[in-house]
């Protein structure tokens, strides 16, 4: 391509596609977060790998249909398939009733949605396969292009959803992609009206946004959602929120207490994802109105300290928040992680719940630990009641947006956040017939006082119930004779149970071992079950809701169906799913295909090494990204977050270590192929090794500066990571130059399947085990490149 009108309008087409590419990659993890449980946001990554990887093999075996002159027109083509495809198969996969429970139609379902998702990933991998290796012009540029709209396009839905709805950003999206076309039909010099279809999806996107009666998510979690009663609906990066049309209903109780009124009030039920619930509730701003909220067991801090400073974690439709205020409290400071909530209580919904411009009442759009952590004020009350969206529950061990708040790490910041007589207040579900989030509740409150220095856990800890709530109150301070005289009146004034109190002899043995627990050894013997894991979570494992051992899935299920061993259960089935899912799809998209096009010209022995050096930097790499999404969604305050700026630096920076690769002469000098895989894998044990302090010390900066840290952070490992596959592929081409498709298949469809094999691993063993695997993996590649370069031949000259 000698014309420099040509190339520009060829590079600006790849930059689009790709943009677009990597947008829907984002859009579609939050798309599953709404359509199913949120473990499937992480899958919807691989499922773009699987679509990417299977495109590039279907260019490299299509031989001359995608070489020479043909080359541009499937180059037009293939781009609008993808422009097409985008908004096609988002419709479709709205209208698709996921569930998690174990029959046919959960997999056939399971099935048709990774297709569907699948779809066009696999259409832009042939445009970008066809861009990199069959049109010719300095493939450094090509590359960097390539890479520059990746990135940029990781980053754009976070701007997007927030001012828009989640279809109307796939079609604005799928519209950037049909400009891409355009751009590939004006570099050949040929006609198209791709550009009209780009106009006509702006359109429908703008006209969606606009309407009541748009397309939207169809079956939330397997259930049909209903659109009748909608008055507000909005989507950003953490969810969809729907909010209802006020109903005179009796008051909400978590936990209703002995002689709750029932009169009617009028509130507002709002969704979130299609199962999570909360309600607001009118007010007219006089507190003698909010006497009914004191019945319910998740006010139990209030009856021990009132007329203090209050600080709410998750405020949603603002319940705690009039709690708060019925006790007379001095200042009530409200911290709500998703803007949608703060945004309705400060605007459409500001008269209503009546809490919005008051002078003690603060409401703050912010991730409560980086909060609390920044803040120099200090709280009589920290209250955080049942906040899981109830999705964190059946999801398992694969959400993470709350679990950042149920760590030693996170509760040490809780509670040095209060004033010296101060209660950190945290409501749960609680059953004493089933298991249940309990016993592991309680060994987190005694883990994190133990390691504050507490002599007796069980001197500064309240456990309340009311029916299937329990309510756990924490304080620097022992509980005094006063807090205890208090206690014994709300028990009996409403009927609460005191589960477990000092004074008080435990409802049951083993909560009372865990409390009476003096050091951590004495705390693992207490928590010691066959059955359920509650041991005490950590940022590095940070997964409350999991506590079904893997091996005991069975006894589980026979022992309790309560909410968490159900959730548990289906979160492993679905892991287990999933992983047989991608491993059929790999095995007839990429595998297969390959293995019909016939073995490479090369020495069994040779084929074995070069599939395993592949297959090693596939599952390598997505042993790093998929923990790093895990792990810095607790520090960034949101997995979307993560994954925007994980994908958007390890993108960027391992294009630059591919680019520079070519400088580094690894056939003339082979000292290079033990110096980069061992560069590799101790910068992963280092980073590994630092996380923690750097979250410990950064968490009480703004988001700007976390996200900015977290890039410092990946980019050198990208940089050196992106070595790894060009490196290879010089090594293989000089054995077999017919053997590219192959490694470019192999290291795609490890990629896939390490996703999910990474997931598996951060449940059972923590996420820093998973980048120890593939520390491993990486320093391996020492032994495989340097027997790949013997095989190879000397250099000439």
């Amino acid at each position: 391509m000698n014309d420099p009108t040509q190339r520009r309008w060829f590079l600006l087409g790849l930059f689009l596609i790709t943009l677009a590419t990597l947008a829907l990659e984002i859009l579609d993890t939050r798309l599953v977060s709404a359509l199913t449980w949120y473990h499937l946001s992480f899958f919807a990554v691989s499922v773009a790998m699987f679509g990417m990887a299977a495109g590039a093999v279907r260019v490299y075996l299509g031989g001359d249909e995608f070489r020479g002159e043909r080359a541009p027109h499937q180059l037009r083509r293939w781009a609008l398939i993808l422009a097409a495809s985008i908004p096609v198969t988002h419709v479709m996969n709205l209208c698709v009733p996921l569930t998690v429970d174990p029959s046919l139609t959960a997999v056939t379902a399971s099935v048709l949605a990774t297709l569907l998702l699948a779809i066009p990933f696999f259409a832009a991998g042939v445009v970008v396969a066809i861009a990199l290796t069959r049109i010719p012009g300095a493939i450094g540029t090509t590359y960097a292009i390539d890479l520059l709209g990746a990135a940029l396009g990781s980053l754009l839905v976070v701007p997007l959803l927030e001012v828009s709805n989640l279809s109307s950003s796939v079609f604005i999206i799928s519209a950037v992609a049909a400009m891409g076309a355009w751009c590939f039909a004006k570099m050949s010099g040929v006609a198209s009206r791709s550009h009209f279809l780009a106009v006509a999806l702006v359109v429908a996107g703008v006209a969606n946004g606009l309407s009541s009666n748009g397309f939207r998510v169809l079956y939330a979690k397997g259930n049909l959602v209903r659109t009748e009663g909608i008055t507000h609906e909005a989507w950003n990066i953490h969810s969809l929120v729907v909010a209802n049309k006020p109903e005179d209903t009796k008051p909400h109780y978590w936990g209703k207490g002995k002689g709750a009124p029932t009169h009617k009030i009028s509130t507002v039920n709002m969704n979130i994802d299609g199962s999570a619930g909360t309600t607001m509730t009118k007010w007219n701003g006089d507190v003698g109105d909010l006497d009914w909220v004191k019945y319910d067991v998740t006010s139990l801090p209030y009856h021990l300290r009132q007329k203090g400073d209050a600080a709410i974690i998750g405020v949603g439709g603002g319940r705690d928040v009039l709690t708060a205020l019925w006790a007379k409290s001095t200042s009530v400071t409200a911290v709500e992680i998703n803007d949608v909530f703060v945004k309705l209580l400060n605007g459409p919904f500001r008269k209503f719940a009546g809490l919005a411009g008051r002078p003690d009442v603060d409401l703050i759009h912010d991730e409560a630990r980086s909060y609390l952590t920044r803040t120099d004020k200090r709280f009589d009350v920290l209250q955080m009641s049942l906040i899981d969206t109830w999705a964190a529950t059946g999801a398992g061990a694969f959400t993470l947006s709350e679990n950042g708040l149920y760590t030693q790490e996170a509760w040490r910041v809780f509670l040095g956040a209060l004033k010296p007589t101060g209660i950190f207040s945290v409501s749960r579900w609680f059953s004493p017939e089933k298991a249940s989030e309990t016993s592991r509740l309680l060994a987190l409150g005694v883990s994190t006082l133990l390691e504050m220095g507490v002599a007796k856990p069980d001197q500064h800890m309240v456990l309340v119930g009311r029916k299937t709530v329990a309510t756990l109150m924490i304080s620097p301070t022992p509980f005094t004779a006063k807090d205890r005289q208090r206690l014994d009146e709300a028990a009996s004034t409403y009927g609460f149970k005191i589960l477990l109190a000092p004074g008080h002899k435990a409802a049951d043995p083993s909560l009372q071992r865990i409390a009476a627990s003096r050091d951590m050894g004495a705390l693992d013997q207490a928590i010691d079950n066959e059955t359920y894991d509650f041991s005490p979570p950590t940022d590095e494992r940070p997964y409350f809701f999991n506590m079904l051992r893997p091996s005991k899935l069975v006894q589980g299920m026979r022992a309790s169906k309560g909410v968490m061993v159900r959730g548990n259960m289906l979160a492993t089935a679905t892991l287990l799913l999933l992983f047989c899912i991608a491993f059929s799809l790999v095995g007839a998209v990429i595998v297969g295909p390959l293995w019909r096009s016939g073995l490479p010209k090369m020495s069994r022995k040779a084929f074995a090494i070069s599939v395993a050096y592949f297959s090693a930097i596939g599952m390598g790499f997505m042993l790093v990204q998929i923990p790093f999404m895990q792990r810095f969604s607790v520090y960034l305050g949101h997995p979307t977050y993560a994954i925007a700026i994980i994908l958007f630096s390890m993108i960027l920076f391992t294009g630059i270590g591919s680019f520079l690769s070519d400088r580094i002469p690894v056939v003339q000098k082979p000292g290079w192929l033990i110096a980069y895989p061992l560069a590799i894998g101790l910068t992963i044990i280092a980073i590994t090794q630092t996380i923690q302090p750097l979250i410990d010390t950064t968490i009480s900066e703004g988001l700007l500066t976390r996200g900015l840290l977290v890039v410092a952070i990946t980019a050198p490992l990208s940089l050196l990571l992106g070595l790894c596959f060009p490196i290879g592929m010089r090594l293989v081409e000089r054995i077999s130059p017919d053997a590219t498709p192959w490694m470019w298949g192999v290291n795609g469809a490890s990629g896939v399947l390490a996703s999910v094999i990474a997931m598996a691993i951060s449940m059972w063993a923590g996420i820093h085990m998973s980048l120890y695997v593939a520390a491993v993996l990486y320093l391996g590649l020492m032994v495989a490149a340097r027997a790949l370069w013997k095989m190879g031949g000397q250099p000439e000259g």
